[in-house]
């Protein structure tokens, strides 16, 4: 693997277990790419609206705030939740697999492994919050394998993203990964995934 592409597997990540699955297919459909990224655009901003609203400061500034605003606020909340649910149940969630998901990659294991192997190309479709349904169709290529913790992990360097997705991606990892570690002193979530390097992960 070259040093740009080993770099697509350091730095800031975010490891969960999510609904995941790996979709082959040939990557030279501008058609197929432009639609894949544009449905993930949305789905990155209706994820941040859902992620980044503000909720623990809401009380401290309630006496400051438009009270019909929060009760809005508090209504959408609770509408996205109640979508969420229902888009579940009705298109059902592929399984979780355990997912070490970066800007410019994807490090997964877990049963869809079967159907992929280095030099394949596909979209990664992942569910990164599954109260809110909205799959990351995200273009890539597996570009190797590891061995971590005994389990076998496939790398996955992601193409053709669109300037908007590649920075909505960043975000989102950025601000769920400084939740996790916030959340995760304690817990052996770095070992599960074989990564020691926490300020890396």
């Amino acid at each position: 693997m070259s040093t740009r592409a080993a770099a697509d597997f350091e730095g800031i990540s975010l490891f969960e277990r999510l609904p995941f699955t790996w979709s082959a297919a040939d990557l030279g459909d501008m058609n197929q790419l432009d639609h894949a990224n544009h449905e993930t655009a949305r789905a990155l901003q209706a994820l941040a609206v859902y992620e980044e609203a503000p909720r623990e400061a809401a009380s401290d500034a309630s006496h400051h705030a438009n009270p019909e605003l929060l009760h809005l606020q508090v209504k959408v909340d609770v509408l996205l939740s109640l979508v969420g649910r229902l888009l579940a149940d009705q298109s059902g969630l592929p399984p979780r697999h355990s997912v070490v998901l970066r800007g410019q990659s994807v490090e997964w294991s877990g049963p869809d492994q079967l159907q992929a192997r280095p030099g394949d190309t596909g979209y990664a479709l992942i569910y990164a919050n599954p109260v809110l349904p909205l799959p990351l169709r995200l273009p890539g290529r597996v570009v190797g394998s590891v061995e971590r913790a005994g389990s076998r992990w496939l790398q996955t360097r992601f193409e053709h993203l669109t300037p908007a997705v590649a920075a909505g991606l960043e975000k989102m990892v950025f601000r769920r990964h400084r939740r996790q570690v916030a959340f995760s002193k304690g817990t052996g979530v770095f070992t599960e995934t074989g990564v020691f390097r926490a300020s890396k992960f």
